[in-house]
């Protein structure tokens, strides 16, 4: 139950940095449409950002970037070992980043032969 408790409060406090630094800031959003985030799901699903509704996208990346790192982090929680922990932050991050992304993808650009 503490982990639970844990993850819910590292979602949140993630999240809501991520909100107030990007999506509710006017002046950050024209930068965040150049950044190599976006950058990947123009080059990667075709994801045209002039006919995006961006605060819609952006919110849901924050959502999704929250539960990669609040999961990751709270699988580095569990282990005491440094270097585990830190072996086991790569193996979940980078596989879950890859995922979340690939469907969010799928979601707003659709199909891209490969």
């Amino acid at each position: 139950m503490n982990y639970i408790i844990v993850y819910f409060i590292a979602f949140l406090i993630i999240y809501l940095f991520y909100l107030f630094t990007v999506v509710l800031q006017s002046k950050r959003m024209d930068k965040f449409k150049k950044s190599k985030q976006i950058m990947y799901f123009v080059n990667r699903y075709n994801l045209d950002v002039d006919k995006l509704n961006i605060k819609k996208f952006t919110n849901l990346l924050g959502l999704v970037n929250a539960f990669i790192m609040s999961t990751a982090f709270i699988a580095m929680y569990v282990v005491d070992n440094l270097l585990l922990q830190f072996l086991i932050g790569l193996a979940v991050l980078f596989p879950l980043l890859l995922i979340s992304y690939h469907i969010v993808g799928k979601i707003y650009g659709g199909k891209k032969n490969v």
